[in-house]
């Protein structure tokens, strides 16, 4: 049976006894957790260690990064070779391979469920007060990079669940009511969907209904009006057609404008658009059926009006309008 597989990720030495407890907690969800100290991770000897780590996560469904006071070793791809003055060690900056798991895992947008440990919580508010400050050397953190990776986590418009811990109980607590309403948000989802399913299933149907009963009728005409059958069906085709186009042409966003905004008659603008042989000539038309001499603006922008409404013609079959060469100078585009 498939099981969610959970990427746990952190740095290792400072906090193995935090990912081991998580480790046990996700077992007992029945779940499947994903460690790269468990071998859980099949490397590839071809490549870094790390590459093997954000390919693993690729077929991971959550992330789950614990953030404590180190901030780990730098990725594959831009080794770094750390001043051995501690200040400077502090503030160098540096991608870590921590931090590489959570793009990856943001980049593929799995869920991510994120923890901070409190004294790096309390501290990051002081290092926002102090950015441009590099003579503090923080006391619960091994490098301001920690600081900046939350910084791109608070970034985030979605997606970024903060919890603060003391200890493991404070995660596994706050994971198991967030998997819990998961749970409850997905069986929702299926109840509400099984509506959906029987409404298209109803008009699928009813599509049907509707084509024998369009058969049906065509066999009766054709009993009782022999001679005059072809005619009166080219006339419901003309008028189902006529619908569809219409329909189609009432759904563009200036034809909208001018019937709601200026009180244009649908019927007169379908009629001009469909006989106008340019922009210019479908403006007087449309000025025509506009109602108690009103006025708009759009009317003036003949370019506008053929970059816009040319694709509404397309989608009609009737051929693009000739491109204007007289441009309107100092125009700007009008608002609908």
């Amino acid at each position: 049976m498939a099981k969610p597989r959970i990427f746990v990720s952190s740095t290792y030495y400072d906090l193995k006894h935090i990912r081991k407890s998580i480790e046990s907690f996700i077992d007992d969800m029945g779940y499947e957790t994903v460690l790269f100290e468990n071998g859980d991770i099949p490397f590839d000897h071809h490549e870094p260690l790390d590459e093997s780590c954000y390919k693993e996560l690729e077929s991971c469904h959550i992330l789950v990064l614990v953030v404590g006071g180190r901030y780990g070793s730098s990725v594959s791809e831009e080794q770094v070779d750390i001043s051995d003055d501690e200040l400077e060690k502090h503030y160098e900056h540096f991608n870590s391979i921590t931090k590489k798991e959570y793009e990856t895992a943001k980049e593929r947008d799995i869920p991510i469920y994120i923890f901070v440990e409190k004294g790096v919580a309390a501290e990051y508010q002081t290092y926002k007060e102090n950015r441009e400050n590099d003579t503090i050397k923080y006391a619960h953190v091994d490098s301001v990079n920690v600081f900046r990776l939350l910084d791109v986590v608070y970034a985030q418009k979605r997606n970024n669940l903060v919890k603060e811990f003391e200890n493991v109980e404070d995660i596994t607590k706050w994971l198991k009511d967030q998997w819990a309403g998961l749970f409850t948000q997905f069986l929702i989802k299926k109840s509400n969907d099984a509506p959906i399913a029987s409404l298209e299933k109803q008009l699928s149907n009813l599509s049907i209904v509707a084509e024998t009963l369009k058969d049906y009728s065509t066999s009766i005409i054709r009993g009782l009006s022999p001679n005059e059958f072809d005619e009166i069906v080219s006339n419901i085709d003309q008028k189902e057609k006529h619908r569809s186009e219409m329909s189609l042409f009432l759904r563009h966003h200036i034809i909208d404008h001018l019937i709601e905004d200026h009180s244009a008659d649908p019927e007169s603008l379908f009629e001009g658009f469909i006989n106008s042989k340019n922009s210019d000539e479908f403006v007087a038309k449309a000025n025509s059926a506009m109602k108690d001499d009103d006025y708009c603006g759009l009317m003036e922008d003949s370019e506008f009006l053929f970059s816009n409404l040319n694709e509404l013609r397309e989608d009609l079959g009737l051929g693009s309008w000739p491109r204007i060469t007289k441009q309107s100078k100092g125009r700007k585009k009008p608002r609908l």
